[in-house]
């Protein structure tokens, strides 16, 4: 796990430099502001999908989806700000070590699952959903 979490982390570090940014900004942009904006645009795409086609009960469940991850997102802003960008970091650092020590493993472990895992199974889920709107 930690060898895959340390390449994880020097290709985040590659993406930030590339933007002008460190390591703690990439994270920050990346990790608390772009994946959950993609987990929203999925669920507007899906929206408009069921709107295109029609289902009432499609476009009840989409809305409620988008709903619910608008609400995300803006439940992890209002968490982390106002802070400056070391304190959003280190605050994100301490959450996911307290979940680390909640669950008896690592840092890695936690970082991977919440990150990596659950990004793709929310990602999987949103595009099966799409192709059965269709």
């Amino acid at each position: 796990m930690t060898i895959i979490f340390n390449f994880l982390c020097r290709r985040l570090a590659s993406i930030g430099k590339l933007l002008g940014w460190d390591y703690c900004t990439a994270s920050i942009y990346i990790c608390i502001h772009l994946w959950p904006l993609i987990c929203v645009m999925m669920s507007l795409v899906m929206l408009v999908m069921a709107l295109l086609s029609a289902n009432l009960i499609w476009i009840s469940v989409c809305s409620i989806y988008l709903a619910l991850n608008i609400f995300g997102y803006w439940a992890v802003i209002r968490h982390y700000y106002p802070g400056t960008k070391r304190e959003i970091f280190d605050r994100c650092y301490f959450d996911l070590m307290t979940i680390a020590e909640e669950w008896k493993t690592s840092y890695a472990v936690v970082n991977l699952i919440i990150y990596v895992l659950l990004f793709m199974a929310i990602m999987t889920f949103d595009a099966l959903l799409i192709m059965l709107i269709k």
